[in-house]
């Protein structure tokens, strides 16, 4: 992990004070992150302080508080890691240490956004790495005598068999980092080396989006806004793990939950808790597991029913009834595509005039890293680019591509925060009753491009053409989908 931008030569309690941070060279200048709530009076006396240190020709980049709150104390922390020499005095028994040591993993772990933690022992040394923007990178190195005394503090939290080291085990605990409740979701796998861990970090007060932040165009939106206008039927959203399903999901429930609606989730796990919404976790070890539970939400006169994820055929069947019974049911599955839903639900044995009766429409989606704000940098698109994003673009000469050019706020990456490429496909009456006839996959793409269907490969390119990613980023969705 590159973490060279944030160490340019703020002192750390000046960065604290004022706060500030380092962000990037401008040429000769430093760019220096200030909080965007400052006035300028207040920006005159940040920049008379820096100046006091030496730091005179520097140029102003305001920043949201609390991000660059956050950016200043991740900095911080990291330069106060422990030394080798601290961690290697550390035995399996010494729980304070160890202690802090996991909970400062937490803490920077939190504050840079991640998604997951990997623990991950070698043969002389134990990696941790983060998951950020859908990207793994290095967070530390420790070395190898921390690695099984980490592995069973995260067990006691879990509260998981500290003394089984050979079995995969599974476990979850609430925590406080970085000043958040977070979740923690926990998997262990025995490796060559000793236990690797695996964790999922949940912010349970994270901020809500909206359906427009979601990156439909008008065009998608509006079709998937007069899906959810529907009293019943089943909507589906597919793609690959972690593509953002649960969240666009989520953000439709939002928009639809209203107090003349019985509206009824079942997760595994409860991700997102939205007031007014009955949420109902899945157990399969107490054998309650989707179907079970989708069958009892059923007897509970719900209007609107989230499933978190059709995994087998006998929840196909029953969601599909519950849509046809008068409820609006939403689900997610993995499917390449929007089209490519419905020849899953065929795969599920759910016969092909009830898939054409129930299924209102599905959107398929990935996620894109966004390119930062706070470093961008625009040039010319290459006749060769333009090529690449299509017959529309090779004519036009002012098409512009961004990229990042690395920063503190992006830690170098050139990539902050992520943002969706969407296809979504509504049915139509002739395509619902081609669908009753389980067509060959090529007559129902092409009536579906007929009736104005557009690849996700397209929508990703409109992004890049945008200047909201790069072409090397959609590159990368592309092949991966290939």
């Amino acid at each position: 992990m590159n973490d060279k931008y944030a160490e340019f030569a703020i002192p750390a309690d000046l960065m604290r004070e004022i706060p500030a941070i380092g962000m990037r060279w401008d040429g000769e200048s430093l760019l220096v992150g200030l909080p965007d709530v400052f006035d300028d009076q207040e920006e005159a006396a940040a920049l008379q302080k820096l100046a006091a240190v030496d730091l005179k020709n520097v140029g102003v980049i305001r920043v949201p508080d609390r991000e660059l709150r956050e950016l200043v104390e991740y900095t911080l922390e990291a330069a106060s890691v422990r030394s080798e020499a601290q961690i290697a005095e550390i035995a399996e028994g010494d729980e304070g240490p160890i202690a802090d040591l996991v909970n400062q993993i937490l803490n920077r772990a939190v504050r840079l956004r991640a998604s997951d933690v990997h623990i991950e022992p070698a043969e002389n040394e134990v990696i941790v790495r983060i998951r950020v923007d859908g990207a793994l990178e290095e967070l530390t190195r420790q070395p190898a005598t921390v690695a099984a005394p980490i592995v069973s503090r995260l067990k006691v939290l879990g509260k998981m068999n500290i003394v089984e080291r050979r079995r995969p085990q599974d476990g979850q605990f609430s925590t406080v980092a970085a000043g958040r409740e977070i979740d923690v979701r926990m998997a262990t796998v025995a490796t060559l080396f000793g236990e690797k861990a695996v964790l999922r970090l949940l912010d349970t007060k994270r901020a809500s989006v909206d359906m427009s932040d979601l990156g439909m165009n008008e065009t998608a939106l509006a079709h998937f806004q007069h899906m959810l206008a529907a009293t019943y039927g089943m909507i589906v959203a597919a793609g690959p793990t972690g593509a953002g399903k649960t969240t666009t999901l989520q953000c439709a429930l939002r928009d639809i939950n209203t107090p003349e609606r019985n509206v009824s989730t079942l997760e595994d796990p409860v991700e997102y808790v939205v007031p007014g919404i009955n949420h109902i976790p899945v157990n399969e070890s107490i054998g309650a597991g989707f179907a079970q539970q989708l069958r009892a939400i059923l007897r509970q006169d719900p209007d609107v029913v989230l499933i978190g994820e059709v995994r087998d055929a006998e929840t196909a069947r029953i969601g599909i009834h519950a849509a046809l019974s008068g409820r609006l049911v939403l689900t997610s599955l993995h499917a390449p595509d929007a089209i490519g839903v419905i020849y899953r639900l065929y795969q599920m044995e759910v016969e092909p005039h009830l898939v054409a009766a129930s299924l209102r429409g599905a959107v398929s989606q990935r996620l894109l890293r966004r390119v930062c704000s706070y470093c961008v940098q625009y040039r010319d698109a290459s006749y060769a680019e333009r090529r690449i994003l299509g017959d529309a673009a090779v004519g036009h000469s002012e098409i512009r591509l961004a990229r990042g050019v690395g920063c503190s706020m992006c830690r170098g990456t050139g990539y902050r925060d992520r943002i969706g490429a969407f296809q979504v496909f509504e049915i139509s009456d002739d395509l619902r009753e081609l669908i009753s006839m389980r067509p060959e996959p090529g007559k129902l793409y092409d009536m579906a491009r007929r009736d104005g269907l557009v690849s996700i490969a397209d929508q990703a390119y409109e992004l890049a053409r945008s200047g909201l990613t790069t072409l090397e980023e959609v590159a990368r969705m592309v092949g991966t989908d290939a």
